[in-house]
């Protein structure tokens, strides 16, 4: 039941002002007919419609079942305005409609049944008037409005309670959604407080490029980046533009096409800003929601302190290592003179050479790791594998014999790929040296061979050593990390090798990976452009 309905006074208001026009139009045409009767029972209407107009300020919500009464009397009012207007105005009849609805909208069953049996009322006072009934014509006419009234009290209550239903079941969406407005903005405040707690640059854009949310440390960059139109492009803007890949007239639209097609999803590195400079390792990609594309979302590491860091260690291997090389040559120099004239300490002069060649190797690694990629792409070059691969296996021979390890070389192809003879070498030897030093002594021989793949050449480097775990196999090419048992078994080396290998190769556009060869062994994959 609807409760408010109850108290509520507009049927009231509508009967009073049609009764008032009842009256107004019967003075006017006949004032014989307003009858004291008649002013009674508008009066009656007007004391009940001020009576409900104070009920509804007070506005009770329980118990108001009571308020079925004053339907109930205002259609007994009705019976004189009707008995006294229905010859001159046969509408005035429909007076009884307002209160009858009200109750059939707003009260239980019975309080509806008294007020259709009360419509009866009217047409018989009529026929009492008249002389009483004088057959079954006068029955009828008396039984016909609470028939009619009766089913306009039905079609009433029942779209009552189809209200009813419908008004549950918005206060039940209402409430549901109030609480689901409740828990976004939980939601929402808890990601915004967690995204800005990051060190991260956060940016969520949609479709059309639009910010829709960027945390404290994406919006405190595009403040400092300098770009106009911030609130248009923003952190996206400073993003594509400081990326190299992307050419000085692209535009929005490129960077995102871009994004969809998935060019950003791996880290890269975009550097910006000249004083300070501010560099940034990011990831772009698009938000997928139902299948549907929504946005693209852009997470921003800055590693200016970091990358500043590696340039300092560079510099400084580079630094020392090229210091270090000048008296080593040195040294080598007279060990050579020296085994020359064949002096009476040959051998330690041997062993001076030995050690000092030794010593030159770890420089030229110190060198090699100082070296920056950029100082790598100026050089350029082709390289015939088979050539270089025979050179590699001369220069890691002699520690493969010491070692009882045969080096065997397998097929290798004709085309040449693009990589300079010396770094190719390089990567080769290191290749190389790692599985000697990592086959137990007097092991399987190491296998060197080379296939084309497409328009690429694959070089492998296959041996039957001890092997690699996941783990091992991922940190191998970090700077300076060493595998457990190269501690263990006090195996020669910096931990710099295999990082140099993998910068230079990458550096060429070709790549360096370590797979594992059977229950043992690991098996070195060169991957090189031709």
């Amino acid at each position: 039941m609807i409760e408010r309905s109850r108290t509520q006074p507009y049927a009231q208001f509508v009967l009073a002002a049609a009764s008032l026009i009842v009256v107004l139009i019967l003075g006017t045409i006949d004032s014989e007919r307003v009858t004291p009767l008649l002013l009674a029972g508008f009066g009656v209407i007007v004391l009940s419609t001020a009576a409900m107009t104070a009920i509804w300020l007070v506005q009770p919500t329980r118990r108001t079942v009571w308020l079925a009464a004053v339907p109930l009397i205002q259609i007994v009012a009705c019976v004189p305005l009707r008995d006294a207007a229905v010859e001159a105005l046969p509408s005035s009849s429909m007076l009884i409609i307002f209160p009858l609805g009200w109750l059939a909208f707003a009260f239980p069953p019975a309080a509806v049944t008294a007020g259709v049996l009360l419509t009866a009322l009217g047409p018989l006072v009529q026929i009492l008037g008249s002389g009483g009934f004088r057959g079954i014509g006068d029955v009828m006419a008396v039984a016909a409005l609470p028939i009619l009234s009766a089913l306009v009290a039905v079609t009433v209550a029942l779209i009552s309670r189809d209200l009813a239903r419908m008004r549950a079941r918005m206060q039940s969406v209402s409430d549901d959604l109030d609480q689901a407005l409740r828990l976004s903005d939980r939601d929402t405040a808890m990601l915004r407080a967690t995204l800005d707690a990051t060190d991260n640059a956060v940016a969520v854009f949609d479709r059309d490029g639009r910010p829709i949310l960027l945390n404290a440390v994406a919006a405190e960059i595009s403040g400092r980046s300098g770009i106009d139109e911030v609130d248009r492009d923003g952190f996206a803007s400073l993003i594509w533009r400081a990326d190299p890949s992307m050419s000085s007239e692209a535009t929005a639209a490129d960077f995102v096409e871009r994004v969809r097609s998935g060019d950003f999803a791996a880290p890269r590195t975009v550097e910006f800003g000249g004083d300070p400079r501010r560099v940034m390792q990011v990831i772009v990609r698009p938000v997928v929601a139902g299948g549907d594309e929504v946005g693209i979302v852009i997470v921003g590491q800055d590693v200016t302190d970091l990358v500043s860091a590696v340039e300092v260690r560079d510099r400084f291997l580079s630094t020392v290592g090229h210091e270090f090389r000048t008296p080593l040559t040195v040294i080598l120099g007279h060990t050579d003179i020296a085994l020359m004239h064949g002096s009476a300490e040959a051998e330690r002069w041997e062993a001076v050479e030995r050690s000092a060649e030794r010593l030159l190797r770890l420089v030229e690694r110190l060198i090699a790791a100082g070296q920056t990629t950029r100082d790598v792409e100026a050089r350029s070059g082709a390289s015939h594998v088979g050539p270089v691969v025979k050179h590699a296996v001369t220069e890691v021979a002699g520690r493969a014999k010491e070692r009882g390890i045969g080096i065997r070389i397998g097929t290798m192809p004709e085309r040449a790929a693009r990589i300079a003879v010396r770094d190719l070498a390089s990567i080769l030897e290191e290749l190389l040296r790692n599985a000697v030093e990592f086959t137990p002594v007097g092991g399987p021989d190491v296998v060197v061979s080379a296939q084309e793949d497409g328009r690429d050449i694959v070089v492998t480097i296959a041996d039957q050593g001890i092997g690699l775990t996941e783990q091992e196999r991922v940190l191998a090419f970090e700077r300076f990390y060493r595998a457990p048992y190269a501690h263990d078994a006090a195996i020669p080396g910096t931990g710099i090798g295999l990082s140099n290998a993998a910068s230079l190769a990458d550096a060429y556009g070709a790549s360096v990976t370590l797979e594992p060869n059977g229950a043992r062994g690991t098996v070195a994959v060169l991957r090189l452009p031709s």
